[in-house]
């Protein structure tokens, strides 16, 4: 048979002569594979030897595959060693760990590195040493330095508390060691407000008034004043904080009314023989004869 002969198609049944269908494109026979040039039998659509596709194939089929060659690597010829496989490395899990482990790496090391803020001293155990209340040494020289251990009150009484914490600021005063003043009047307005009422009597009203007055809170101790009046009305401590409050806030024209006060009732008060009286009587003299409220 040659080319030039009809011959009916292989594949789609048309009488057809040449090489190859006119009608579906199959090879008719005679034809070669066009990638090694062995003979390919009638209507053969992929060389038997090298496995690349004939040119018979139809348009929709070659477009098929043409894609499917874009997708896949190309046929490995007879005898090749196979190939390896392509192995892409994700890197993403690595970036992740990296980052985990310089995070820890940082909060390790701001965990070393903090620094610590110090308690302050709670108002049951005022002050770390010295003292067998305040903490602080008795020796006019110490300041308000710690010396030692904190001191075990616990057998203290609140009020026993509050009276030794109120005279170490009193001798603070009396060095004009401002510093001892504002450290002190914390814990001792702590211990008095731990005081059972019994205890709040007009002598310890007094000296937590003058205590809140030196450190600027006036209102307290105005307030504490009020309350003596209420209980004792022209107590001489009710007057006397009045004055020294007003002195304190700047306030002379109140210091003075206060101190006119005081002195116009202290020939019939001191004959009351107050308690509170007679433990301040030398400083209520001295008071009375003095300047008064400046």
């Amino acid at each position: 048979m040659t080319a030039s002969s009809p011959v009916p198609c292989p594949r789609c049944g048309t009488t057809v002569s040449g090489n190859f269908c006119a009608a579906c494109g199959a090879p008719l026979g005679g034809a070669t594979c066009l990638g090694c040039g062995t003979a390919l039998a009638a209507g053969a659509t992929f060389c038997h030897k090298c496995g690349i596709a004939t040119s018979g194939a139809t348009p929709g089929r070659e477009a098929a595959r043409g894609r499917a060659n874009d997708e896949m690597p190309p046929a490995r010829p007879p005898g090749a060693p196979p190939r390896q496989a392509s192995h892409t490395t994700d890197r993403t899990p690595w970036l992740i760990a990296g980052v985990l482990v310089i995070l820890i790496i940082a909060g390790v090391f701001y965990s070393a590195n903090r620094q610590s803020t110090p308690e302050v001293a709670k108002m049951a155990n005022a002050g770390n040493a010295g003292n067998s209340v305040t903490g602080i040494a008795d020796d006019p020289g110490a300041g308000c330095a710690p010396t030692g251990r904190a001191p075990d009150i616990s057998s203290l009484t609140p009020k026993e508390r509050f009276v030794r914490l109120q005279a170490r600021i009193n001798t603070a005063l009396e060095k004009g060691d401002t510093a001892c003043v504002i450290s002190f009047t914390p814990m001792a307005l702590g211990a008095y407000a731990n005081l059972p009422a019994t205890d709040r009597d007009i002598d310890a009203r007094y000296h937590v008034a003058m205590l809140e007055a030196q450190v600027g809170m006036f209102d307290n101790a105005r307030a504490l004043a009020d309350t003596i009046m209420i209980e004792a009305p022209d107590n001489l401590f009710g007057y006397y904080i009045r004055a020294a409050t007003a002195e304190f806030a700047g306030d002379s024209l109140k210091a003075k009314a206060a101190w006119a006060e005081f002195r116009a009732h202290y020939d019939a008060e001191m004959k009351k023989n107050r308690p509170e009286y007679a433990e301040h009587r030398p400083f209520l003299e001295q008071y009375r004869t003095g300047d008064g409220a400046k």
